[in-house]
């Protein structure tokens, strides 16, 4: 059977990946943008074609000789212009593999209303209504989930960061909202299992059963983390405030606090036309785990350091050819040199990539804290996003203020900053024979870019000096990695 994944380096296209090389009848191509975000392991086992998801030419050559193809799983806000975009690749999409006569496609959607004033729900609907509006020609299986519940998924990470920091925690009413969670292996078993359902007609099949408001799942969640929390209702949404506050204990910036909330209110409550019967008529082999069950499972995988993806794989990439083509364009740079002898210059790699996350950044890790407040302030995500796993980076990987946008190992590791820095900036690390360099970009936006690269002079002088000496010290004493 030839399968292709589309979006396999979003957080539940990636899992979905895993899962489905476990089945031996399975042929799986990918259809990736840009396959460095693929590791080497998995290339062995895949086919891969590279390309854009909006050329006709390359989602041709990508459903060609296709039997089952999935829809990209993508999940997170991009904004108005994505929205559009996205129902434009929908029928592109749908039109391709009518004419490689792929026998099937599979969708995964939300549980949500039609008449919902959510945009995003709203365009979660409308693509699954353009996939399957050519019964005649192809046929659609639809899958509508709740709300995925996994390590690094964006529901247990706000469950677990209000918990673990907030003592007192005040419930508006639209905690109260009520919910149909599904855990992340119960997702990937339907998506999978979906691929051998028999029948030419379309299918649309509701998943998850166990409906609870958000409020009593932060109530089990301080159950089985074990922290006692004080829970206090308040009579009114105060939405704008809640999400200002949520953007402060969770890894979101505010405008995804926003939508977050917003989506909790829009998915509240099952759909008029919801048919719970039918996963378990179509899928009579899976019994999904309950709320407490898959919540045990994502902190099991936190502590095992096995995540393998995290919702932020689901954010809008960014493109190695733009960053490389900007980093060119840089109007100011902070370059620094050292030596490292007779070091070998895996170590110093292995030095580089143990930064960030719990292991910190050096003697001025304060001071990354500082500037990660001040971004949360701004709105921004600050250093809350920590690190997927402490002993592994990959391209596309969160690490604090930074995103891993290349990776050459024992060679080059480029991170472009997620912080607000008036325009853009990159911080680059090369290895170039005995030589550790080390080179900070920044491309600003007017006279307010520029005010803010000679603002952060005086940082640059302690941070990035500590940083090049306490890397090589670093692979000196054979601490490249944190314990």
């Amino acid at each position: 059977m030839n399968v292709l994944l589309t979006g396999p380096t979003g957080y539940i296209g990636r899992r979905l990946m895993v899962r489905l090389l476990e089945e031996k009848d399975v042929h799986l191509r990918l259809f990736v943008k840009d396959r460095r975000r693929v590791s080497e392991e998995t290339r062995q086992d895949v086919e891969i074609v590279e390309g854009d998801v909006f050329n006709e030419e390359d989602l041709r050559r990508a459903v060609t000789g296709i039997d089952i193809a999935y829809y990209p799983i993508r999940f997170f806000w991009a904004g108005t212009e994505f929205d559009e975009l996205q129902k434009i690749f929908a029928r592109n999409f749908r039109d391709a593999c009518i004419h490689a006569e792929v026998k099937k496609i599979i969708y995964l959607g939300v549980l949500g209303s039609h008449n919902t004033e959510d945009n995003l729900l709203k365009n979660v609907i409308e693509t699954g209504e353009v996939l399957s509006a050519l019964p005649d020609k192809i046929r659609t299986i639809w899958l509508r989930a709740g709300f995925v519940l996994g390590s690094g998924s964006s529901l247990f990470e706000v469950l677990r960061n209000l918990v673990q920091k907030v003592p007192v925690i005040f419930t508006p009413r639209w905690m109260e909202a009520k919910l149909v969670p599904l855990g992340i292996a119960d997702t990937l078993e339907y998506l999978t299992q979906a691929r051998n359902l028999e029948g030419k007609d379309n299918l649309i099949i509701d998943l998850g059963a166990e409906m609870m408001s958000f409020r009593d799942m932060l109530k089990e969640t301080s159950q089985v983390i074990g922290r006692k929390r004080i829970f206090i209702p308040l009579p009114f949404t105060a939405h704008r405030l809640f999400s200002f506050l949520l953007m402060l204990v969770t890894p979101f910036s505010y405008k995804l606090s926003f939508l977050f909330i917003q989506g909790l209110k829009s998915r509240s409550g099952l759909p008029a036309d919801i048919r719970q019967d039918m996963a378990q008529h179509y899928f009579p082999g899976i019994s999904p785990l309950s709320f407490q069950r898959a919540l045990e499972r994502a902190l099991n995988a936190i502590e095992r350091n096995q995540v393998i993806s995290r919702w932020t794989d689901s954010l809008a990439g960014i493109s190695y050819a733009d960053a490389e083509d900007e980093i060119s364009r840089a109007v100011y740079r902070d370059i620094r040199n050292m030596d490292f002898g007779g070091v070998p210059p895996e170590k110093i790699f292995r030095a580089i990539t143990s930064i960030g996350g719990k292991q910190g950044w050096f003697t001025f890790d304060i001071l990354w804290k500082m500037r990660g407040f001040i971004d949360k302030l701004a709105g921004g995500f600050g250093t809350a996003l920590g690190k997927r796993v402490e002993s592994e980076l990959r391209i596309g990987d969160m690490l604090d203020v930074w995103k891993v946008v290349d990776l050459r190992e024992n060679e080059r590791l480029l991170l472009e900053a997620q912080m607000k820095v008036a325009g853009k900036a990159w911080l680059e690390f090369t290895i170039d024979g005995t030589t550790h360099i080390q080179t900070a970009y920044h491309f600003p936006r007017g006279l307010l870019g520029r005010l803010y690269w000679y603002s952060m002079l005086p940082f640059h002088f302690f941070i990035f000096r500590d940083m090049i000496e306490s890397i090589v010290k670093r692979a000196e004493t054979g601490d490249e990695r944190p314990g």
